[in-house]
């Protein structure tokens, strides 16, 4: 199986360093913009699925890699949704700032884990040798490649941040 892993467009509240966590966030008009470049750079690739985060900036963006890809079939998932960052939720991120610091109410990495490996365990049984699109949240996301490439989650913070609208290409086994 094949994994096209996508971090959502760009927000406002990206933009602004405020911790979005589990809110919904804005896409900025830099996110839109860029978000119909990344479906139409998709087109290159043949998949049938999109998961998405629930999340509105995450969706937003599988909507518009569906507007050109339009065979596709989307699908929410829970699971995809970026770390819950407690009290720093909405709040702008004290600095100085780490990854690896847990704030009252934070997720840790092992949650992210537990629920990332049951949500890939699932796609690899209904979707065995295809191409699937996953579109997440730099943490998250972060998390997901430290599963798929066999670091401790713990880890996650010395992970390089995707870019936003942008994609990387993993092979699952």
């Amino acid at each position: 199986m094949k994994l096209l892993i996508v971090r959502h467009g760009v927000t406002i509240e990206n933009d602004s360093h405020i911790a979005q966590g589990q809110t919904h966030g804005t896409l900025s008009e830099k996110g839109i913009t860029e978000n119909e470049e990344l479906g139409r750079q998709l087109q290159e690739y043949y998949f049938n699925t999109i998961y998405s985060s629930p999340l509105n900036r995450a969706l937003q963006t599988a909507q518009a890699i569906q507007r050109y890809n339009p065979h596709t079939h989307l699908v929410t998932d829970d699971r995809l949704m970026e770390r819950h960052l407690g009290i720093l939720q909405e709040q702008p991120y004290p600095i100085p700032y780490s990854e690896a610091d847990l704030y009252e109410g934070m997720e840790t990495a092992e949650s992210m884990a537990a629920r990332l490996t049951e949500l890939l365990h699932e796609i690899k049984e209904k979707h065995p040798g295809e191409t699937i699109v996953l579109v997440s949240h730099g943490y998250l996301i972060k998390v997901l490649l430290s599963l798929l490439h066999g670091r401790p989650v713990e880890e996650f913070p010395s992970i390089t941040l995707m870019n936003n609208s942008s994609f990387s290409i993993e092979e699952v086994l």
